[in-house]
């Protein structure tokens, strides 16, 4: 467990244009972090998933053995004209100021602002690093959370949502916290930390404000590699302690809820991304209640918030759901 205070300075300096961004050595370090079995697994997972034998979308899958999803939609798009629409509101990205409540809230934490990105597939559309961090200048925040999935594609070489990742941390205030997502291969952790983010392998940190703790945990992808272990991030938080969990998808909630976290982040859904008027999701990515897929939620006695995603999957196009950049301010629940 790593314990932060608030404020704290840069981690260091870029690594060189010319330093590998991955070193096989490295893995000794992920397996002691992650465990070995978790490790191996995540590593099985994505050998099978680059030679075709595993997939992200089993509902895509009956149709991408015929057709281009992606390809197809953007045809669309195209004939009815609708294109150019659904790539401005793909780069119109929206500040969300939302406030999350529950009565447990430390005095010491209240007003604590955590700025969140989620689903950034920065590999999607070369400009989206540089237009993120235009939006989120200027504005206040005392850490910052990136809920899992940097790149776009999910077998191909992930150098380039590295790089551009990179650009965009560069215009974060620290501390930066992340998790992986289920398009995010677990080699990006080393250059990623090294440029100044701290990733949570189903693991806690400790942030102190004003003499009391927020425990900040992180879970890895419960969607595709299954390699989460949400009692190893309980069983380091203090039973009387108020905790947030990290957790890409919110179809953790119930794991998440049982083992008795106060609040969950997640994104995954993309809000349906491509939606009906007034947001109506036409297809769930995941298994969970509809009023989870974007916004506010409860579950139990744990409150949670599921991004609508601050890039965009497969296709540069969103109808009837902007994208986010959402910034939290923690309140006890009855007090403004």
């Amino acid at each position: 467990m790593t314990t932060t205070s608030l404020p704290m300075e840069p981690d260091g300096l870029l690594p060189p244009d010319d330093e590998p961004d991955f070193h096989p050595r490295e893995y000794e370090a992920l397996r002691q972090r992650l465990g070995d079995a978790r490790l191996r697994q995540r590593l099985r997972q994505q050998i099978y998933h680059v030679a075709g034998e595993s997939h992200q979308q089993g509902i895509f899958l009956k149709f991408k053995q015929f057709v281009d999803v992606d390809k197809a939609i953007v045809r669309v798009a195209r004939l009815f004209g609708l294109y150019g629409w659904g790539y401005g509101n793909f780069r119109d990205i929206r500040v969300v100021n939302n406030v999350l409540r529950h009565p447990r809230v430390p005095r010491g934490l209240e007003g604590l602002r955590i700025l969140q990105l989620s689903d950034l597939h920065l590999d999607l559309d070369g400009g989206m690093a540089d237009l993120i961090a235009e939006r989120i200048r200027g504005l206040e925040y005392d850490l910052a959370v990136l809920t899992g999935d940097f790149r776009n594609t999910t077998h191909a070489d992930h150098g380039l949502s590295v790089r551009q990742t990179r650009r965009l941390v560069a215009a974060l205030k620290p501390p930066t916290y992340a998790i992986l997502g289920n398009h995010d291969f677990v080699e990006i952790v080393p250059p990623l930390e090294r440029a100044g983010v701290r990733f949570l392998l189903n693991e806690t940190v400790v942030v102190d404000r004003n003499g009391d703790q927020l425990h900040l945990g992180g879970v890895d992808d419960v969607h595709f590699y299954r390699t989460h272990d949400f009692a190893r991030v309980r069983e380091a938080i203090p039973d009387d302690a108020f905790s947030i969990l990290l957790c890409h998808s919110p179809e953790g909630y119930l794991e998440a809820g049982s083992h008795g976290f106060d609040v969950m982040l997640s994104g995954h859904t993309h809000g349906g991304q491509i939606c009906l008027p007034g947001g109506y999701v036409l297809i769930k990515v995941c298994d969970v209640p509809r009023n989870m897929l974007s916004g506010n939620w409860d579950f139990r006695s744990m409150a949670g918030y599921t991004s609508v995603g601050t890039g965009s999957c497969g296709v540069p196009l969103r109808y009837f759901c902007p994208p986010e950049i959402t910034l939290h301010t923690l309140a006890r629940q009855g007090h403004e």
